[in-house]
């Protein structure tokens, strides 16, 4: 799977799923700056995980990993 087809299946899923339909998402906006709370992290996690097939460790979920969309695909991209 390529890199920017694993940004398009979590920008859908982040759309569809965690932020209101009316906020415009680009890949590299901080999930902080959309309001993703923690819970709405592990759902992305879990999403990752049944999606791609990729184990995401606790140490894996660090500020850097979790930062944006872009982000979370050069983890996913990385450990696929």
């Amino acid at each position: 799977m390529s890199h920017e087809s694993i940004v398009k299946e979590l920008q859908k899923f982040v759309e569809e799923n965690i932020i209101d339909y009316s906020v415009e998402l680009e890949p590299n906006t901080s999930f902080r700056d959309l309001g993703v709370d923690s819970f709405s992290v592990i759902q992305i996690v879990l999403y990752i995980e049944r999606k791609f097939n990729v184990t995401i460790d606790d140490s894996d979920l660090t500020a850097d990993n979790l930062k944006s969309i872009h982000s979370l695909s050069e983890f996913v991209f990385k450990h696929s």
